[in-house]
């Protein structure tokens, strides 16, 4: 789709001129991206990464059953607690998961032990339910940043 953008040249009457600009921004890459002449990201690409804003998507039936605890949740969360620390600490269970399973089933030709995967289950949920809590921790204390939105 066409961009309108703002050239630096003025025009002799001081108004400032605008060039269409076609968005080069991949939809999709398989291995390699393509070479881009004016260096990693196009112009295009980052004008709408500058204006970018955040449209959440629509809640599945798990989120409306969920969120009341979720709020419960992160209300008692203390206020200086940073969203992306919130964030972190999902991580953090996603890793010891994953370093659990590579200890134990390393090749994955060997089932691990039953207290592995009940780990593993209790650090699943505990991610999704420290990611749900982020944004609403974010919200709250008005600290809400494009890079939570990416964490």
């Amino acid at each position: 789709s066409p961009l309108t953008m703002a050239n630096d040249n003025s025009s002799s009457n001081g108004s400032a001129d605008t060039v269409e600009a076609e968005d080069q921004t991949l939809t999709s890459c398989l291995f390699f991206e393509p070479p881009i002449p004016s260096g990693n990201i196009s112009p295009s690409g980052l004008h709408f990464i500058a204006t970018h804003k955040y449209r959440p998507g629509g809640y599945t039936h798990l989120d409306n059953l969920l969120n009341p605890i979720w709020t419960f949740l992160t209300e008692l969360l203390p206020m200086w607690l940073a969203p992306n620390m919130v964030t972190t600490l999902g991580g953090m269970h996603c890793g010891l998961a994953y370093g659990l399973l590579w200890w134990y089933s390393p090749d994955f030709d060997t089932s691990p032990p039953s207290w592995v995967v009940a780990v593993c289950a209790w650090c699943t949920v505990a991610y999704y339910t420290l990611d749900c809590m982020d944004g609403k921790q974010a919200r709250r204390t008005g600290t809400s940043s494009p890079l939570g939105q990416l964490l």
